[in-house]
């Protein structure tokens, strides 16, 4: 039989008004400690779990996007994007540069830019005959302003697949870059007996011919490139500007 505690029975423990206080205590002194272990375990430094999720890295520069490159295009139908179109200092000046990747700093490029350069470096000397990493590297040393480089490695480029008309273009205007105006008239005119009327080319010639001084040729380029460039080109002005220029 259950034996029931009568109205008379002796209380056990201690009184309430004496052990909320204490529990209350106790409960405080332990969240205190929970909260300091948890502090040092999702920190930064020192944690006892590792350091934190969201510690910010190196390399998060936004850039624009390098075209991809496709190795497998048989010579003569290389399709990695160019412009054929590189700056060209002096007379008219105004090529137009290819795809910039920027974000660099004096001490050296972007993280993800270099990582591109280093998995190019990479796969060119894995296989010497990439053309397409060749022709990539050469475009970021272009637009590095690295004109020697960008000229070295677009001839190999050139060596594989000499039918790019893009590839010869820029060249051209590495060489002009590096002042040697006259192998670049010569990679321009290459391009324009197998392709007439090809624009970057007809206008770079113009800007080289203006540069070593044959004004009479240049004029005749830059009205041929007028007259085969289209109604929105952004380089009409500049060969306009360079037949006033040459007019005085």
């Amino acid at each position: 039989m259950i034996r029931l505690a009568g109205a008379n029975s002796v209380p056990v423990g201690l009184p309430k008004r004496i052990a909320l206080p204490i529990f209350a205590v106790f409960a405080i002194l332990f969240l205190g400690v929970m909260g300091y272990f948890l502090k040092i375990g999702f920190g930064t430094t020192g944690s006892a779990f590792g350091p934190g999720v969201t510690v910010a890295q190196q390399g998060d520069a936004v850039l624009q996007a390098t075209p991809v490159p496709i190795a497998t295009d048989p010579p003569g139908t290389f399709t990695v994007p160019q412009t054929g179109t590189g700056p060209v200092p002096g007379g008219a000046g105004g090529a137009l540069p290819g795809q910039q990747t920027g974000g660099g700093t004096p001490a050296g490029p972007p993280a993800p830019v270099m990582a591109a350069v280093t998995e190019l470096r990479g796969r060119i000397a894995r296989n010497p005959k990439d053309l397409a990493a060749l022709v990539t590297l050469g475009n970021m040393e272009f637009d590095a302003r690295k004109f020697d480089t960008a000229d070295a490695l677009y001839a190999r480029a050139l060596t594989l697949d000499p039918t790019n008309p893009d590839v010869r273009t820029d060249d051209a205007v590495a060489l002009h870059q590096t002042g040697h105006d006259l192998a670049a008239l010569a990679q321009l005119e290459r391009v324009l007996r197998e392709r007439h009327d090809f624009p970057a080319a007809v206008f770079n010639r113009g800007v080289v011919l203006q540069a070593i001084g044959r004004g009479t040729d240049a004029r005749a380029a830059f009205t041929h490139y007028l007259a085969i460039a289209g109604p929105n080109d952004p380089r009409a002005a500049a060969a306009r500007a360079a037949l006033e220029e040459l007019a005085r």
